[in-house]
């Protein structure tokens, strides 16, 4: 069961956009809104847009739960 779930959060994954997997590997590394929007040079709130976004789409809604996510997913 582990493996088809596990398969499944790659998927999901591997579906976001460039920004949104680029911001979803800075919040796994523990990133805050503000440090991540001065390395992209974007404004902290497309960061927190961008963030809802891949909440949604991968059903979480925490950090450490998207951290988790990217755990069983050998991302970290």
């Amino acid at each position: 069961m582990k493996k088809i779930e596990q398969l499944s959060n790659l998927e999901l994954i591997a579906s976001l956009a460039n920004r949104e997997r680029q911001i979803f590997d800075f919040v796994v590394k523990g990133m805050r809104t503000k440090e991540i929007s001065d390395t992209l040079e974007i404004k902290p709130n497309t960061v927190s847009t961008i963030k809802k976004v891949i909440f949604r789409k991968l059903n979480v809604s925490t950090n450490i739960e998207l951290y988790k996510i990217a755990q069983e997913c050998n991302l970290v």
